[in-house]
């Protein structure tokens, strides 16, 4: 009878802890794939901790979340072309610069160190992170920008083009070449070294398998 009662009692318990355990809860979601490495959202977290990008005025919260994912992509494309190549280890890459504008931009780094333990990240998080922009960003100067050059030729045509035809329309004079030709040298530089880093993205990409599960 004892050994009836017993089982009874503890078939019951059984059902009651069954009954009364959580339902399987979201640790971590993956957002995307670049060639075997996961973007999780919790990189996103992190990359709307520090401001990789700003948010546009009055921009939804998805939307801002959706750029912060490409921008994400982006980087990891070129961090892994950058490691697979062998290059990510001759450029001089400083992280702890890196790690120290993106922590300033959280707020610094004791303001930052709460929000990530809030959202289940830590210190080590934000140096992988700041590793990868500080790569990229050493491609980028280190050799990338030495392809760029601005011939003295394609000033005058954009002092023609952006200056002399807009301004001929208001009817002021146009500024002298030599007051603005600094200016525009700039700008035409930035052009080019925005196509050369397009480029680049491009023969990444070609390079890596991507797949994208969160819009």
């Amino acid at each position: 009878m004892k050994a009836a009662v017993l089982s009874l009692i503890l078939m019951a318990v059984s059902h009651f802890a069954f009954a009364v355990e959580p339902g399987p809860a979201t640790v971590e979601e993956v957002l995307a794939v670049v060639g075997t490495t996961p973007i999780l959202a919790s990189d996103i977290e992190l990359a709307a901790l520090v401001a990789i990008l700003e948010p546009e005025p009055e921009e939804p919260a998805a939307a801002y979340r959706s750029r912060l994912l490409d921008a994400r992509i982006r980087l990891e494309l070129q961090f892994r072309d950058l490691e697979e190549s062998g290059l990510l280890f001759r450029l001089e890459v400083d992280a702890a610069r890196a790690r120290d504008v993106l922590a300033a931009r959280g707020g610094g780094p004791e303001a930052l160190a709460p929000r990530l333990a809030a959202v289940g990240l830590s210190w080590p998080d934000l140096e992988e992170l700041a590793l990868r922009v500080a790569a990229a960003d050493a491609f980028v100067q280190q050799r990338l920008r030495a392809r760029v050059s601005v011939s003295l030729e394609e000033i005058e045509a954009a002092y023609e083009e952006l200056l002399v035809s807009e301004i001929a329309a208001s009817g002021e004079p146009p500024p002298p070449l030599t007051a603005v030709r600094d200016r525009l040298a700039a700008l035409l530089t930035e052009r080019k070294l925005n196509l050369e880093i397009e480029r680049w993205l491009a023969r990444a990409a070609a390079r890596q398998e991507v797949t994208r599960f969160s819009r």
